[in-house]
């Protein structure tokens, strides 16, 4: 089917025959997918028919079939067409008591508020994953919370416990574990650069051989060290880069916590879809320490 949709957009072929193909998919597709009883189906297919000449024109091909496109488009309609479905139904529901109670004033005003008349049904809507009321929803946000212990002071762990329902003691706790392990990080990134220096000191050193070694050969063994010393100073740029960011990673929250690090992926990446301007930044203590280490 996409070979015939690409040709009728080059004009290649008509609609009238790409057409033939996708109606007949689109008439025994809800039977497929839902079950749906002809008339149903019948409905449906009159419903949809007016968006086929739409999706032929504006389907764009990026590596999926056509099918794709018309399988996720299906099934939406289909959600879009049962509520207004069972829309219509409940107002000829409502009117024709309405009609029978005699309640309605006389005919034409009856037929007049009938047409006008736009009742939606409303379903109960499904439990939102940022409601703040459940469980999972409050460890989540105290996952967050972890990922910068150091913003957390008196006051915001008090507000914290409020939240998410964990005991202060319990947050203080996982906090001077988290900082702990930012901490170590610190020191490891405060060691490479220590090791760094010292392979640039020995550099200079080198350099200054190969500039006063009369000998030949001795120069080019010079040389050949001086590669190697330079070999270790990029790498060891390349390693302090990869760790500027302090904070804590979601393997090492896992561990303080004593959960799985699924747990901690999951609970983190919801939080971050519920408010995407949020940003996950390390503090300003952080910033200005590994930029120190960097000059």
């Amino acid at each position: 089917m996409t070979e015939m949709v690409i040709s009728y957009q080059q004009g290649n072929v008509s609609f009238e025959a790409v057409s033939g193909h996708i109606c007949l998919y689109v008439y025994d597709y809800p039977r497929r997918i839902r079950r749906w009883n002809q008339d149903l189906c019948s409905d449906f297919f009159e419903y949809f028919y007016p968006r086929i000449k739409r999706m032929a024109d504006s389907f764009v091909y990026s590596g999926y079939p056509f099918e794709t496109y018309l399988n996720s488009t299906l099934r939406n309609q289909m959600k879009t067409f049962m509520r207004k479905r069972e829309q219509k139904e409940l107002k000829e529901t409502l009117f024709c008591q309405m009609c029978a109670s005699g309640s309605h004033g006389d005919e034409s005003s009856f037929y007049k508020i009938y047409d006008n008349f736009n009742y939606e049904v409303r379903k109960k809507a499904p439990a939102y994953y940022g409601k703040l009321g459940q469980p999972r929803t409050r460890r989540r946000l105290f996952f967050l919370a972890l990922t910068d212990p150091d913003r957390l002071d008196d006051a915001a762990i008090e507000r914290l416990s409020e939240t998410t329902g964990f005991s202060v003691e319990y947050i203080i706790e996982s906090c001077l574990a988290v900082k702990e392990k930012i901490q170590w990080k610190r020191d490891e990134v405060q060691h490479l650069r220590e090791k760094k220096n010292g392979y640039y000191f020995q550099l200079l050193v080198l350099q200054n051989d190969i500039m006063t070694e009369p000998d030949p050969d001795k120069r080019a063994w010079l040389s050949e060290r001086l590669m190697r010393v330079r070999g270790h100073i990029d790498h060891l740029s390349r390693k302090i880069q990869i760790k500027t960011c302090c904070l804590v990673s979601h393997h090492e929250l896992a561990q303080v916590l004593g959960l799985k690090k699924g747990t901690v992926d999951s609970g983190i990446f919801y939080m971050k879809r519920r408010n995407p301007r949020h940003s996950f930044r390390s503090s300003s203590v952080d910033r200005q320490f590994l930029h120190s280490l960097q000059r």
